[in-house]
């Protein structure tokens, strides 16, 4: 059942109920009211002609009868004045005498009759008079005020059906809305919103299905801005791989159907082996990548001085020569974190800054209110601005050539994006092409996976080349 047809059977139900009750209390009460002062009249006339039968005998008595019929019985029943019809006197035998005047209506003849009777002293014996008075005009009025307030419950209805239904309408509009909507949803129009109406329940009900229709056309944007990703991801991933197989398929077919000189094979296998090592880099940050969305690490606090002395340990190798050199400097305190993924993402930032063709390194920590902030300067070749936005996507590289022969598949600087949302933070990065990189980390002192999953980026900046 419709819920407009529920609102209004329920609103008619409810008045006719209302009305029925007004009206049988109003006729009730109107009616014993009415029997009520009758019977009040017939009983003072009853006391007045039995006075009158008493000092002069029935005949005397009858003269004060009206429209009443009186019936005079001796004590043992018989008839000494026969006023009553056969019918009434049939009507009103079992009245009891108790030496109390009675009364009781009865229906004979078509007639609605007041039957009074009491008793008369007369000499030794006692003697029972009856009187008998037509009512009928009183339960006619009964009849006509319920046909009268018939007529007028039937108006009521009328009009107010008519306002219950239009009432009912107007309480069902905003929920149509809200179906319009949904069904609109169903069918993939993310964007239909209601229009929100008072403070009551509906217009709570409005609200907070805006609220859903916005979070789910939210939700939506960011699966298909996911799913654009991913294809990208894989596409990029495809094209990754096919490039150095492409050229190693080429060189060893080159072994194996040529006859080359010494030097033309140790160039050939040179190929190979650099094409091979940059495939097995690859499958290690894939797997590297992939793997941070499987497992579930264990974060410590791990004291400041331990973790860059780690850091400056192993990256001595990197810095052996006199043309580049890695300066670190650290303030006490604590860093809230994974050991190993942290180290990944600082040594790839270094790693970046070499390959960016920095000379001076610099990496610092130092303590902050409800955190450890990590930043790396160098004096390297800095980005383009034109592709500050995409540097820590994944498979993105600024200068693709010179990325290759360094073995780099562009995500280096993706994988550190992940270590620091999978931290609660992200990274930001200031950058001027030929000036150098700066980046900064804060680690908050109590992790938030979800505190930074953006990462920020600001007007001079997004970081050193991917690698």
């Amino acid at each position: 059942m419709r819920l407009f047809v529920k609102i209004f059977l329920s609103f008619m139900l409810v008045l006719i109920l209302a009305l029925c009750s007004v009206e049988y209390c109003m006729v009730s009460a109107s009616f014993e009211q009415a029997l009520e002062q009758a019977v009040s009249h017939e009983m003072e006339q009853f006391r007045f002609i039995r006075i009158v039968t008493y000092m002069g005998g029935a005949r005397t008595g009858e003269q004060q009868l009206g429209e009443r019929s009186m019936l005079l019985l001796a004590a043992d029943g018989a008839v000494l004045y026969p006023g009553f019809s056969e019918a009434l006197l049939n009507a009103s035998e079992g009245m009891e005498q108790s030496g109390k005047i009675t009364y009781v209506v009865r229906e004979t003849e078509g007639r609605h009759m007041l039957f009074v009777a009491g008793e008369i002293p007369s000499g030794d014996t006692m003697q029972v008079l009856k009187t008998a008075a037509d009512i009928s005009h009183i339960y006619r009025e009964r009849a006509l005020l319920e046909k009268q307030y018939g007529y007028y419950i039937y108006a009521a209805l009328l009009v107010c059906g008519l306002l219950a239904a239009g009432i009912s309408y107007v309480l069902v509009k905003p929920l149509k809305r809200l179906q319009r909507s949904a069904d609109r949803i169903a069918m993939g129009e993310y964007a239909g919103r209601v229009k929100e109406g008072g403070r009551d329940e509906i217009g709570e009900l409005a609200r907070s299905f805006n609220q859903m229709a916005e979070a789910v056309e939210q939700k939506v944007e960011e699966l298909k801005l996911e799913a654009v990703r991913k294809e990208q991801f894989m596409g990029d991933f495809s094209h990754e791989i096919k490039t150095p197989m492409t050229a190693i398929i080429g060189y060893a077919d080159t072994l194996y159907q040529k006859e080359l000189s010494r030097k033309e094979t140790k160039e050939a296998a040179g190929y190979i082996l650099n094409e091979g090592m940059r495939l097995e880099s690859l499958a290690k940050k894939m797997m590297r990548f992939i793997a941070l969305d499987q497992e579930d690490f264990c974060f410590e606090e791990i004291p400041a001085e331990e973790f860059f002395q780690d850091i400056r340990e192993t990256t001595a190798p990197f810095f052996s020569d006199r043309e580049r050199n890695l300066r670190i400097s650290c303030r006490e305190g604590c860093l809230n974190a994974e050991w190993d993924l942290m180290k990944t993402l600082v040594i790839n930032l270094i790693d970046n800054a070499k390959k960016a063709g920095s000379r001076r390194i610099f990496l610092r920590g130092e303590p902050e209110e409800g955190g450890y902030r990590i930043t790396i300067s160098d004096d390297g070749r800095g980005i383009p601005a034109e592709s500050l936005s995409r540097v820590q996507d994944a498979f993105y590289m600024v200068d693709r050539s010179r990325s290759r022969k360094q073995n780099g598949a562009g995500l280096g600087l993706a994988l550190c994006k992940k270590i620091a949302a999978l931290h609660g933070t992200f990274l930001n990065f200031y950058s001027r092409e030929g000036k150098g990189t700066t980046v900064t980390l804060w680690i908050p002192g109590r992790r938030d996976r979800h505190a930074g999953e953006g990462s920020k980026t600001e007007d001079a900046a997004q970081g050193t080349e991917a690698d």
